[in-house]
């Protein structure tokens, strides 16, 4: 990752940051950390991050944000400068560790965390990295549905407002506006629904049909992870599985241990019905981190014309009917199944397979979640 100096805005402490609650054990885990240079702790930071250890990544983006703050306290008042220069990795702080905090469900905390940095930092809503982990159903589909919840049940503002947030950086831009207009009716001077309101307009003309206009496959080497799987999911949702298959094998090959690029290779595959190589992309997401299939989301919404993974469903339903011996192209029709809520044939294909040593980990974790699921109220299938 390249580092580089950001103009920040010169900011009054005590009033517009928010400083961490101390404790001793966090005093203890400071003098281990001390160690590390900050972009050492960035690296840690965003590494947790996408592996979802947020317990992890919210003590480097803490200790990070609590140098950002003794950074600042250590400048002296200046009337006449409006902007000073910070390094990236103290300005991206606040940032993750309002992100690491929302991905805990402690959204308070979450929200203060992300506001301080916007004051820090006001250009965050068009300078920042793509946000990959935030439209990824897989990753945040729990948080919302969580927020969601709240937002039905609570007078809170916080929920309504990381809502927004969220699908702000989603590019759905309807949803966030509907969260902060609702924060803005009964307090019209919220600052972080006035702030994603305002830079909502310039958001829009940045969509991703855009984006990929200007794209230049030639120059992918020199792309950063990121950037790939963000591309990558712009033309799968252009119905361009080819380019997106590329791109994501291209991440894998730059950083291995990141499970939802394997899974997106693998969904990739599977709609250009290379079912054998979809099924070892997916496995090998699964074996990396298993918890992902814990996020009951639909596998529909991940297309931007949804009738074409019925097509592609209905494919491979009659490959295997037609080669019912075959059992890797069994456990990736059981494993589509599962993911649009269709748990009783999902559960069928994976009892099939459990026999093969070299699928049986990820069916018997699936079948599992299937009889955990089925305890519960759980979507019909769509």
């Amino acid at each position: 990752m390249q580092l580089q100096k950001l103009m920040v805005q010169w900011v009054t402490l005590g009033l517009s940051l928010w400083i961490s609650p101390g404790s001793l054990v966090w005093a203890q885990e400071k003098s281990a950390l001390s160690q590390f240079s900050n972009q050492e702790l960035l690296a840690r930071a965003e590494r947790t991050f996408l592996m979802r250890n947020f317990t992890a990544s919210e003590r480097y983006y803490r200790e990070l944000n609590d140098r950002l703050l003794k950074r600042l306290s250590s400048l002296e008042p200046n009337d006449a400068q409006k902007q000073i220069e910070l390094d990236e990795e103290l300005v991206l702080a606040p940032f993750g560790l309002g992100h690491s905090l929302m991905y805990l469900h402690h959204y308070s905390e979450a929200l203060q965390a992300i506001e301080s940095g916007l004051k820090i930092y006001p250009d965050w809503a068009g300078n920042h990295a793509p946000l990959v982990f935030l439209q990824d159903p897989l990753f945040t589909g729990p948080v919302l549905a969580d927020l969601e919840r709240l937002m039905k049940s609570t007078q809170d503002q916080a929920p309504w407002l990381l809502h927004g947030y969220v699908h702000f950086f989603s590019d759905n831009f309807r949803e966030a506006s509907k969260s902060f207009s609702q924060v803005l009716s009964s307090d019209k001077d919220n600052f972080l629904a006035n702030y994603f309101i305002q830079h909502m307009e310039k958001a829009q003309s940045q969509n991703p049909v855009a984006r990929l206009d200007s794209f230049n496959e030639k120059e992918t080497d020199k792309l950063p992870v990121d950037e790939l799987i963000n591309y990558g999911s712009s033309f799968f949702k252009n119905s361009d599985y080819s380019m997106a298959a590329k791109l994501f094998k291209r991440a894998i090959d730059a950083q291995k241990d990141t499970p939802v690029v394997h899974i997106a290779y693998g969904d990739s595959l599977f709609a250009l019905g290379k079912f054998e190589e979809a099924t070892q992309a997916i496995l090998k997401g699964l074996e990396i981190y298993p918890k992902y299939a814990e996020s009951q989301i639909n596998r529909r919404d991940f297309y931007g014309n949804p009738s074409e993974f019925d097509s592609q469903l209905q494919k491979l339903e009659n490959y295997v009917h037609k080669h019912p011996t075959n059992l890797n192209a069994r456990f990736l029709l059981g494993y589509n199944y599962f993911f649009i809520q269709d748990y009783d044939r999902a559960d069928e294909q994976f009892q099939a397979v459990l026999s093969n040593k070299s699928l049986q980990f990820s069916a018997r974790y699936l079948h599992d979640l299937i009889q955990k699921f089925s305890s519960q109220k759980v979507k019909k299938p769509l």
